[in-house]
């Protein structure tokens, strides 16, 4: 006698099946394969970076390969290679593939005996860190110094923010110091980060242009908001969630309340500056007195700028109340710089989230998964909270 076993289940609706394809310089590689691949996405104020493993076919391609590019001529550079990989799912009929990353190659490891090879490569903000930053500038705007910098690393801006001048005259640079080896800046990204922190502006690649932008809000109507859910029945039922691997954490130190106080001294105007920033705004003298403070000292800055500054940090510190990690099913279009709102915890973690770094992995015997870090930095009503 034989027994038998029925089993049953329900296929979980939308049903993924995630395929991916690569472009190089805007041509699809038909010959070569996707085996996995790495994508690391933040604002952590970096490069977004790409680890591809390639498997291709000896009898569709044969040397010269694309990645092995020729060596330039004398006093010229090596020319780009455009990587761009797109995604879509094919579970989806007429679902239209998505860009979920484009750059440049910094390495290949070529493997002819295994055909594969081994690439990786950063996003376009990688133009602006490798860029040195030997130039002048005299009383610019902000707006227009970020515009130049881009352009000249052969990007483009797209810059929508307004900003004051700087310049010699607005102490960000001193003519003087223009030289490579006595400049402030070390960078382009160097020069355009400290930008667009005054402006409490975000800084990050977009394709080809580099976008300088106001951080973004849920409340947005542009914003892109995700709804993930949780459900705990209690002891004998399976918890059910559209994630696992969570773990929730919270620094009570900056859950008191945080106060950034910032100071400066102009030489040239003999004019001293200073601001309080804090969960009710910036003032004069510490509101918040039962705070945690925070004190920074910055070379010639006026009020405005100061305020800026004191408000850009105050930010940064209280992303780290609140750390909220899991793993996922793989979503193309999930990147940082969106918001998540969590439910059902019953904590109070639940509520709406920055997404703040994603982490995908692709592999046909790993499937498509993506691990996520969410924090709030979205500080549209802080002024409301009460801290405990």
């Amino acid at each position: 006698m034989s027994d038998s076993i029925t089993v049953t289940g329900t296929r979980r609706n939308p049903w993924h099946s995630p395929r991916c394809r690569l472009l190089v310089n805007g041509s699809e590689q038909t010959g070569f394969g996707v085996l996995s691949f790495s994508l690391d996405r933040t604002r952590y104020g970096r490069c977004d970076t790409l680890t591809l493993e390639l498997a291709f076919d000896r009898s569709v391609t044969r040397a010269p390969y694309w990645f092995d590019v020729s060596d330039p001529t004398a006093g010229s550079a090596l020319s780009d290679i455009d990587i761009q990989l797109q995604m879509r799912d094919e579970e989806t009929s007429g679902t239209q593939w998505a860009a979920v990353f484009q750059g440049i190659v910094d390495n290949v490891a070529f493997r002819p005996f295994s055909s594969s090879a081994s690439i990786t490569c950063r996003d376009y903000l990688a133009k602006l860190m490798d860029m040195r930053v030997i130039d002048a500038w005299l009383n610019q705007t902000g707006t227009e110094l970020l515009k130049s910098v881009i352009t000249a690393a052969g990007l483009t801006p797209n810059v929508t923010v307004s900003t004051g001048y700087e310049g010699q005259f607005w102490q960000i640079e001193h003519k003087r110091h223009s030289a490579a080896g006595q400049h402030r800046f070390q960078t382009a990204f160097d020069l355009a980060r400290y930008v667009a922190n005054g402006s409490n502006c975000d800084i990050y690649a977009d394709g080809k242009t580099i976008v300088v932008a106001p951080y973004p809000s849920s409340a947005d109507a542009a914003s892109s908001v995700t709804s993930v859910h949780y459900v705990d029945l209690g002891s004998g039922s399976p918890i059910t969630s559209d994630f696992w691997d969570a773990s929730f954490s919270r620094d009570y130190q900056t859950a008191k309340g945080v106060v950034v106080h910032c100071i400066s001294w102009d030489s040239k105007q003999r004019i001293k500056s200073e601001v309080y920033f804090s969960a009710l705004g910036a003032g004069k003298t510490n509101a918040l007195t039962n705070g945690t403070m925070h004190s920074f000292k910055f070379p010639g800055l006026k009020q405005d700028q100061l305020q800026a500054k004191a408000e850009t940090l105050y930010r940064q510190i209280i992303a780290h109340d609140r750390t909220l990690s899991f793993t996922m099913h793989g979503r193309a279009s999930l990147a940082p710089r969106q918001f998540m709102t969590l439910t059902g915890t019953g904590t109070t973690w639940d509520g709406t989230h920055d997404v703040d770094a994603v982490s995908s992995t692709f592999g046909w015997d790993q499937g498509y998964t993506q691990n996520v870090t969410l924090r709030t930095r979205d500080t549209a009503e802080d002024e409301s909270i009460e801290y405990d």
